[in-house]
């Protein structure tokens, strides 16, 4: 490259990298993406970051660990790379949620409990208002299917009444009938862990999955069209921030519950092992 050529996205973050003392194996411990994601990226490949969305949210968070301002970056992106795919909507929900995991991470070390609480009351709406865009604006009629009503056995008559040989045909005779056991649970719960299926129904849902090691446990971010599934196992719990949710529909540990239901679209649940018909606090 000659000397003055402004440098590539990708070998900017290289170089920056370089200049830092970094490989990119350490990269890839730290952010948790793959290697060959990282080699792509400085070789300003951008295929297997899965659209644009994921791109941009790679090339901050590289520029951020090795230094570097990802502003400059970004621009330059969504100038001769971005394509119209994923909206302004979709940025805006992963700014959203960078800044908050970098706010409720300063108010863990410094504030007290209360002053967390009211910083994610705060995250919530900022959260709502950005994700108002991906659903079309709030919807006056959300119809979100209720959890299945388990119907109980039908009961038998506590006794029949047979004709007694000896009696008379004007007396009965009263014979007692055993109330028969109910019935064994036909819906197979998950003896261990928790496994949950997600489908969405009717329109586009912006999905944030976590798993039990908290906010960087991470399976799975991102838009999901209708007719898609998602399928994710934990030994202890996995939480959901849905951006829709009346479009989606849950089986969990083999029970299904349908969408859950909620205020407004924006709305985030949680499930752990056994029954999630239960109360699981």
């Amino acid at each position: 490259m000659s000397t003055g050529e402004a440098m590539s996205i990708g070998q900017s973050l290289a170089a920056a990298r370089s200049d830092a003392g970094l490989t990119v194996d350490d990269l890839s411990a730290k952010t948790r993406l793959r290697a060959t994601v990282i080699r792509a990226i400085e070789a300003d490949d951008f295929s297997l970051c899965g659209g644009d969305f994921y791109a941009r949210g790679h090339v901050r968070t590289l520029a951020g660990l090795v230094g570097i301002d990802p502003a400059p970056l970004l621009a330059e992106y969504d100038a001769t790379i971005a394509s119209s795919d994923d909206g302004p909507v979709a940025s805006q929900i992963y700014e959203t949620e960078a800044t908050g995991r970098a706010i409720t991470r300063t108010a863990e070390k410094h504030g007290p409990k209360w002053g967390i609480a009211a910083i994610g009351a705060t995250l919530v709406g900022i959260i709502i208002f950005a994700a108002v865009g991906l659903t079309g604006g709030p919807k006056k009629n959300n119809t979100a299917a209720s959890p299945p009503v388990v119907a109980a056995p039908t009961t038998p008559p506590a006794s029949v009444v047979t004709p007694s040989p000896s009696a008379s045909a004007n007396t009965p005779e009263i014979t007692p009938t055993p109330t028969a056991p109910a019935p064994t649970p036909t819906t197979a719960l998950a003896n261990d862990g928790v496994h949950v299926v997600m489908a969405i129904t009717t329109s586009k849902c912006w999905v944030s999955v976590t798993g039990s090691s908290g906010p960087t446990d991470v399976l799975y971010q991102g838009v999901l069209n209708p007719g898609d599934t998602k399928t994710f196992d934990d030994p202890q719990r996995i939480s959901f921030r849905l951006g829709n949710a009346p479009a989606t529909d849950f089986t969990v540990n083999g029970v299904e519950i349908g969408a859950p239901q909620a205020k407004s679209s924006v709305t985030s649940v949680s499930f752990g092992p056994g029954n999630p018909l239960v109360a699981q606090g």
